[in-house]
């Protein structure tokens, strides 16, 4: 089974995505901090997809996706915000998904990059 990382520090947004994720086939390593989620990133985990929420509450998710650049150099990232500021980080594998979201559109999104649609 595939694993997505999923850093999200709001505790009702992070059910609904790991249901739905494991709705669809995906395995949901959650992490309701950057140092949780820079953890995860640097374990040893298999990482189909990681999702990051940029409002996390000890350091920004900006943070956590140059440590997914870093060390998942292969794995396609989601950074989801409420804010509709651009990054300073470029990559082809981050990709944006500006909340609020529905759950079945990133869900369905997430899909598409992992293969499982």
């Amino acid at each position: 089974m595939s694993s997505v990382l999923l850093a999200e520090d709001e505790f009702l947004i992070r059910a609904v995505v790991v249901d739905a994720l494991g709705a669809i086939g995906l395995n949901c390593i959650e992490a309701a901090t950057g140092q949780a989620a820079l953890d995860v990133l640097t374990g040893k985990a298999a990482l189909s997809a990681i999702i990051v929420d940029i409002g996390l509450p000890d350091m920004s998710g900006e943070k956590v996706i140059e440590a997914a650049l870093q060390h998942r150099p292969d794995v396609p990232i989601i950074r989801c915000s409420g804010n509709n500021a651009p990054s300073a980080l470029r990559s082809p594998r981050i990709h944006v998904f500006p909340k609020p979201y529905s759950v079945e559109d990133l869900s369905r999104f997430v899909a598409s990059l992992v293969g499982k649609a």
